[in-house]
Parts: C-alpha cells; structure tokens; sequence
C-alpha cells in the first residue's frame, strides 16, 4: 500500500509539472498595434511591440507639444527597415484634424516644419520629408507629409498619414528620388508625457 501511494504522489507530481511547464517555444511580447502603409503601391505592415514607441510631450522652450510615432519592421537593424516621424503643434493634439509638414510651427520665433517624416527601406536606405519650401524660384522643395488623429486616449493612439519623401539620404547629401508614402494607418499604445 506504501508503494502504491509514494507511485500515486509520483504520478501526480509529474502531472503537476507537465501542465504548468510551458512550451518550448520563446515568449512573443504581447502586440500593442500596428501601422501599415504603401511605399510607391508596395504595402508594408509592421507588427508593434518592443522597441517601438509613441509619445506626446511638451517642451516649455518652444513652447509647443510633441508626438513621436517610431516603428521598426521586421529585421531592422535600427537603421533600416523602419518609419519614424515627429509632429509639433502649438496646443494639445485634437482627433479629425489635418497637421501638414508645410504649415510652419514657430520654435522659440524660427519657423520649423510641423512634421519631419523618416522611412528607410530593407537596404537602409533613408528617404526623408523635413524641410519648409522657402517659396523661392531657386529652390524646389517638394517634402510633404500630412498626419490625421483618428482616435486619443490616455492610452491609445491612432490615424492616418501619408508623406512624399526625397533621398536617398548619404553621409555626402541627399539624392532626388521620390518615395511616396500612402494609405498609412496606424494604431498604437501611447505614453503620455505631457504633464
């Protein structure tokens, strides 16, 4: 009879740690989003988790409010394959409201872009939208981007943005190839800094 229950509490504990075991496999942080948008008609959708952010925030020196939307694709090295831009506005960001890289925003009395707008490809090849058109028949400025907010939250961000970008960017300059970005969706967990 000893036998028996000693083999019965063996059994039991073996089915014990078997269940509450786990799997072999690796644990995937859980998604908190996405953004997927077309470059040149190709779609691209990254998956968000760790390593990819969104933040509002406010800088007193401007003074102006920030937002920050960075994702890194799939086999980003943190130098390709990832999008990135940056919108600066006057008070706090409202839903249903078209922001534009050319309505200049003041920074301490210097007219800045209201976005800059960064996406690198598989190569890490960067192509950019940053700079305001001067409005001077000498130089052409064709960057564009424009970022719409669907949806805020105390926790949730999301919109809609498209941009035409120029590059290749290069340690020497930047090229004159145009990479246009649209239908770009978006939806992800937000860090609020903003006091």
């Amino acid at each position: 009879m000893k036998k028996l229950l000693h083999f019965s509490i063996l059994i039991f504990i073996g089915l014990y740690l078997v269940s509450c075991g786990g799997s072999n496999e690796d644990p995937q942080p859980a998604q908190e989003g996405f953004i997927r948008f077309k470059v040149d008609g190709i779609l691209k959708e990254f998956k968000v988790g760790l390593g990819n952010s969104s933040s509002f925030s406010f800088d007193p020196n401007g003074p102006i409010f920030n937002t920050i939307i960075q994702v890194l694709g799939p086999g980003s090295t943190g130098t390709s394959n990832f999008i990135q831009f940056t919108v600066k506005n006057e008070k706090m960001f409202e839903t249903n409201l078209d922001y534009n890289l050319q309505d200049a925003i003041l920074y301490k009395g210097v007219p800045l872009s209201r976005i800059n707008f960064v996406y690198s490809d598989e190569k890490g090849q960067s192509f950019a939208a940053v700079n305001l058109d001067p409005k001077s028949p000498l130089i052409v400025v064709k960057d564009a981007a424009k970022v719409r907010f669907s949806k805020i939250t105390n926790d949730v961000v999301e919109g809609t943005f498209t941009a035409l970008l120029i590059g290749p960017i290069t340690p020497t300059g930047v090229g004159k190839q145009e990479v246009t970005i649209s239908e770009g969706q978006f939806s992800m967990k937000l860090t609020n800094l903003i006091p």
